[in-house]
């Protein structure tokens, strides 16, 4: 199962920036580098929920995580937060946080938690 990542607005208003300093010759050394890292961060990221491991896919790079190192997680706003291994912990952003949840609870250990901060349901549930 695969879930998208939200788009982010204000990386695409710094293209809309860096692009409009190109056509005006302003600064092609610093205005390049900048759209670069910009069109870098603008390509979708993609959560895939895999048999054994949790897939995250961005422009460059996959980061695996298993499942059985998976400690929580929970929604931070409109983001996932997901703490894994011994002190490690990453903040996604798919455009359903609450169906992800939902799909990663029955993958992880059933003696973990997954942490649900939903307005109307807060608190720490049990997977089981």
């Amino acid at each position: 199962m695969t879930h998208k990542s939200k788009p982010d607005w204000c990386v695409f208003a710094g293209i809309a920036i860096a692009a409009t300093a190109l056509l005006m010759h302003v600064a092609f050394w610093i205005a390049a580098p900048v759209l670069l890292i910009l069109l870098l961060c603008a390509y979708p990221q993609s959560y895939e929920l895999a048999a054994r491991e949790l897939v995250i896919h961005d422009s460059l790079t996959r980061r695996r995580i298993p499942y059985q190192q998976i400690r929580a997680a929970r929604t931070e706003g409109d983001a996932v937060r997901i703490r894994y291994g011994l002190g490690s912990e990453i903040v996604i952003a798919p455009a359903q946080p609450r169906a992800f949840l939902e799909a990663l609870a029955p993958r992880t250990p059933k003696d973990r938690y997954v942490e649900y901060a939903f307005p109307k349901a807060a608190g720490i549930l049990r997977m089981n």
